[in-house]
């Protein structure tokens, strides 16, 4: 396993970053123990880097996994906050949930918003002061727009960008994957610690592993990944994916036979429309009064599942 220092923040991460999203109720619904002892056995391979958000339900999957790991790992989450008193609070609760004193990376998760840091003024103000306090280390933005990771990588409050970038462009918003590519240049310049997100489209396009990784790596010049992992053969493959070891064909069949998708249960929708507001990707649309979810254009992130207020949308 190969470790990076993620810009000026003087953090050493694993290049792999295991990405706690699918763990929890918005996908696959793991039991704490369960998805605790995958985080464990990335730990005890060498991953040292987690992410995950307030609203990924998967915090104390990574406490279970804290509490028995005696090694030191770099932890970073988001809030989708709009006020300073709602930042305020979500650190809090976060600070809370993972058992810790201080979080490395706290992200405004800002996957929808293209200008977080003039919106959210309030929630930047939270922040910083909390970072002055001790209670975070790093002020990140997690994105998948072009212009709000131009603005962050100019923005000296910012430390850490978390932008979305793959192969195709898939999810990228209001902007080109060229124009998103020279984004992340821009920051990565100014210093700022970088990691990227759904290199592999959310599990959409697993076919090419080495090609799409090769990608961020060389064109967008991004080393670290975060990868949403549910099972130990996923894991496997992972740890030898990045370290560039051969995958064998068995592992590679075993690994990828578990294919997500997300459906819309007709007969429970009532077309109200709110999944439209929490896809981030543009892959949901009405279609005789129904959410119609295209599967080329969706990341499997599950957002649109947790805003359904019938439970008709599933991620499985």
């Amino acid at each position: 396993m190969n470790y990076f220092e993620l810009g000026n923040t003087g953090l050493r991460v694993s290049e792999l970053c295991f990405g706690a999203l699918p763990l929890g109720p918005l996908q696959a619904n793991l039991s704490i123990e369960e998805g605790g002892s995958l985080i464990l056995q990335a730990l005890q391979q060498g991953v040292n880097f987690i992410d995950s958000a307030e609203i990924y339900g998967t915090h104390q999957h990574i406490k279970w996994a804290l509490d028995r790991y005696q090694g030191e790992v770099v932890l970073a989450t988001k809030s989708p906050a709009l006020t300073y008193e709602q930042m305020q609070q979500s650190v809090a609760k976060c600070l809370e949930e993972l058992g810790v004193d201080s979080i490395a990376i706290f992200h405004l998760h800002a996957a929808r918003d293209s200008k977080p840091l003039q919106n959210r003024a309030g929630v930047l103000e939270a922040l910083v002061e909390l970072k002055a306090a001790g209670l975070i280390k790093n002020i990140g933005v997690s994105t998948h727009s072009v212009t709000a990771v131009r603005e962050a990588a100019q923005d000296p409050r910012v430390d850490v960008v978390f932008p979305l970038v793959n192969k195709r462009g898939l999810g990228i918003l209001d902007g080109s994957l060229d124009e998103m590519i020279a984004a992340i240049s821009l920051a990565r310049c100014n210093g700022k610690g970088v990691y990227a997100m759904k290199a592999f489209g959310g599990g959409t396009m697993i076919d090419d592993l080495e090609g799409n990784l090769k990608f961020v790596r060389e064109a967008a010049g991004i080393p670290v990944v975060a990868v949403g992992m549910i099972r130990d053969v996923e894991l496997e493959m992972n740890l030898k994916l990045f370290e560039g070891a051969p995958i064998s064909a068995e592992l590679r069949t075993k690994a990828g036979g578990y294919r997500k998708v997300a459906k819309v249960i007709v007969g429970l929708c009532k077309g109200c429309g709110r999944c439209l507001q929490g896809c981030h990707s543009g892959a949901i649309r009405m279609v005789d009064g129904k959410g119609f979810i295209d599967v080329n254009q969706c990341l499997m992130c599950g957002y649109c599942s947790r805003e359904c207020p019938e439970f008709a949308i599933r991620v499985i």
